[in-house]
């Protein structure tokens, strides 16, 4: 592997297991003489200069240009783990460009305005005759029709890296218990030892505290703001949940894509209507029907005299089709 990206602009990291390298003098033992041998003959840089696991240097970082990385740092350990996390800076050029894309700004959206435009419309007489494809072209039409008029734009926003959960207290828990962790892989006091672990159960429950509070907060506002929660829960997802693909009934082929797709479940869906005969249709009964109630009289005092009829502390169970009873409550 070493050999095949040899040449170019590359960044290799991990546990190579290779403790009897010493990077500082270029020497190796017969374990990792090999891996040692052609890291050197591909011109690769090991940037990593303390120890990452006890007295050894396990953990690597390689590249072919020696300018590449800087300021390799340990910020602690993972859970159970032994080894020290690895962070460094990488020197590139990376053009990040402003963002350009627009979307809707639903919650600036002039309602009032809608709702008036689409009062105007006369669905019925507007999708008349059209099936299924020409009747969404047209909805479609008028969806965008409103989006240009009453929706104002905005440009798409960067997404922010760090977890939505995380407040600015546990953020700075974080930092600081890197920061311990580095103190004690330089000094080896067991007082800086013993503040890093204090630290480190700090950092768990104040992750574990804001986890449970944000989740609660979205839970409690899924009426109001529905769009977080179903984002968290996504995110949360192992498999993403995706259509396709297809087969085609007609041709018997497999269809991946998403036009022939819509396509495919389109027509499927539409196959589903039924196809009412307009010209035949049962003749419609006017008058009263037989066995009907012409008078009833119900007055307020009525009411009140059957009401105080009714057990107070039952709930009566109703007859078959009939309504269920009543608590009454003074």
């Amino acid at each position: 592997m070493l050999m095949k990206v040899s040449g170019k602009n590359t960044i290799i990291m991990g546990d190579f297991n290779y403790p009897d390298i010493s990077w500082f003098d270029g020497s190796s033992g017969s374990h990792g003489s090999d891996f040692f041998n052609v890291s050197q003959d591909c011109f690769l840089s090991q940037h990593v200069r303390f120890p990452t696991r006890k007295h050894n240097i396990l953990d690597l970082v390689l590249s072919s240009d020696p300018n590449a990385v800087d300021t390799v740092e340990s910020i602690g350990k993972l859970g159970a783990s032994d080894h020290d996390i690895l962070a460094f800076e990488v020197s590139c050029s990376v053009n990040i460009p402003h963002s350009v894309e627009l979307v809707p700004s639903f919650s600036k959206a002039n309602l009032d305005g809608i709702s008036e435009f689409l009062n105007e419309i006369n669905w019925l007489e507007m999708l008349d005759g059209l099936n299924a494809v020409d009747s969404w072209r047209g909805f479609r039409d008028v969806v965008d029709q409103v989006m240009k008029v009453y929706v104002p734009w905005k440009r798409r926003r960067y997404k922010n890296n760090r977890p939505s959960w995380m407040t600015r207290e546990v953020f700075l828990a974080v930092k600081r218990k890197g920061h311990l962790w580095r103190l004690y892989r330089s000094s080896g006091d067991s007082f800086d030892l013993d503040q890093f672990k204090a630290q480190q159960k700090l950092v768990q429950r104040l992750v574990s505290g804001a986890k449970l509070e944000f989740e609660r907060q979205i839970a409690s506002n899924i009426k109001d703001n529905p769009r977080a929660f179903f984002s968290y829960v996504r995110g949360k997802q192992k498999v993403k949940d995706s259509v396709g693909p297809l087969l085609d009934s007609d041709s018997g082929n497999t269809i991946n894509d998403s036009q022939e797709m819509s396509r495919v479940l389109n027509s499927y869906f539409s196959s589903v209507f039924t196809q009412e005969n307009l010209d035949n249709f049962d003749d419609l009964v006017v008058g009263v029907p037989p066995n009907s109630i012409e008078d009833m009289v119900c007055t307020p005092d009525l009411v009140k005299e059957k009401l105080l009829k009714l057990n107070r502390g039952a709930r009566p169970k109703a007859p078959p089709g009939n309504a269920p009873g009543i608590k009454v409550e003074e």
